[in-house]
């Protein structure tokens, strides 16, 4: 079964090239017949010329970029519809969940799941550094939120790290909008609405001294919570059209 994964990046021209290197010798040794897809999102810096650069002309590596920044959530989708994979994985630049975790997700998905979500807040997570303790509060009361109004069942729909059967999300990726911070909230919502199986595993995280989110981004995010919970309700109702100017292909 091929898998791809999407790595949406940022100005991640010093942070992307070790990264690179782990998921390509892993991928190499442990799924050979795998792509990763690195979707520039409207960088500033020199992260496309320093990433084709670095790992030199390989088949299974494709780097996508468009201008300008749009946002992680508009990064994510535009890998996502354009992975070849049937299992398709997203996964921060950073890897602050290692890549070697995937293989729990993958033997969810082998017991019928649509999407697999890691966890730092399963109670078996391994947590080796943890956040500034006023991003983890942030997080922990977001999440909190999060399941108060749209899935009460996760308990952390913010780690990056995300594994989708391809043929499953697909025709979820046309009604998402939200690039932002709560779009992980968004495709998980939308996605539960369309009737597909999500499971949390917990996952080793390590934290990212260089994190890209802001405490302003995590804020506007509540606000977005009301109308991803608006529209989930509509989609599972039959009732939402499908969003616009999402950069999505046709297939």
């Amino acid at each position: 079964m091929k898998l791809s994964v999407v790595v949406p990046a940022y100005n991640e021209a010093d942070r992307l090239p070790p990264s690179l290197d782990r998921i390509l010798s892993y991928l190499d040794e442990h799924h050979p017949s795998s792509e990763v897809l690195v979707v520039d999102d409207g960088s500033t810096d020199a992260t496309v010329a320093v990433t084709r650069q670095h790992v030199g002309d390989r088949a299974n590596l494709k780097v996508l970029s468009y201008s300008p920044n749009r946002g992680k959530g508009y990064a994510v989708r535009y890998g996502l519809a354009r992975a070849e994979g049937e299992l398709v994985l997203f996964s921060d630049a950073d890897l602050s969940t290692p890549i070697e975790e995937m293989e729990k997700m993958l033997a969810a998905i082998d017991q019928g799941y649509d999407i697999v979500i890691g966890s730092r807040a399963h109670q078996l997570a391994e947590i080796r550094k943890r956040q500034p303790l006023y991003r983890e509060l942030a997080g922990k009361f977001f999440n909190l939120v999060v399941r108060g109004m749209v899935l009460p069942d996760l308990h952390d729909t913010q780690c990056g790290f995300k594994l989708f059967r391809r043929s499953a999300i697909e025709p979820v990726l046309g009604y998402l909008r939200n690039d932002g911070f709560a779009f992980d909230v968004e495709i998980l919502a939308l996605g539960r609405a369309k009737g597909l199986k999500i499971l949390e595993v917990p996952v080793v995280w390590v934290n990212s001294p260089m994190s890209r989110v802001r405490l302003s981004a995590a804020t506007r995010a509540y606000f977005d919570l009301l109308d991803i919970r608006r529209r989930a309700q509509q989609l599972a109702a039959g009732a939402l059209p499908a969003a616009t100017g999402v950069g999505l292909p046709q297939r």
